[in-house]
């Protein structure tokens, strides 16, 4: 069964329940959590992006247990330079800690991080 803890100082509710109908969605506000996953799950991190900026999300290099399935941008329809979400659909192929991390970075100057996301991940 796959929980998400909240951040410190932050409530969140367990869709947990949600399990079989129900994509485990993971977003900015979820920075700094924790995700509890079973063997084969799979969830969704989704994050802000506005590719007009120059900035784009980069998922660092995934140690197992986690593995990317599939990734997209979303653009926002009907509104031109609003902001998009950036996903990534990771699958749980293995038991284990890890953490995911991703950088809001333009491509050709990988220094200049706008913003950072950090989810830790318990895989059972």
């Amino acid at each position: 069964m796959n929980a998400l803890v909240a951040p410190p100082g932050r409530e969140r509710a367990d869709l947990s329940t949600e399990r079989e109908t129900r994509m485990q969605v993971v977003t900015i506000e979820d920075d700094n959590g924790t995700l509890a996953l079973t063997l084969g799950d799979e969830f969704e991190v989704r994050l802000p992006e506005n590719a007009g900026t120059g900035y784009v999300w980069h998922l660092d290099l995934l140690d197992p247990p986690l593995r990317v399935v599939e990734e997209a941008v979303k653009p926002a329809l009907g509104q031109a330079g609003a902001t998009g979400e950036h996903w990534f659909r990771l699958h749980a192929e293995r038991s284990g800690d890890t953490t995911v991390e991703a950088k809001l970075v333009r491509p050709w100057a990988t220094d200049s991080v706008a913003r950072r996301f950090r989810l830790a991940v318990r895989v059972r």
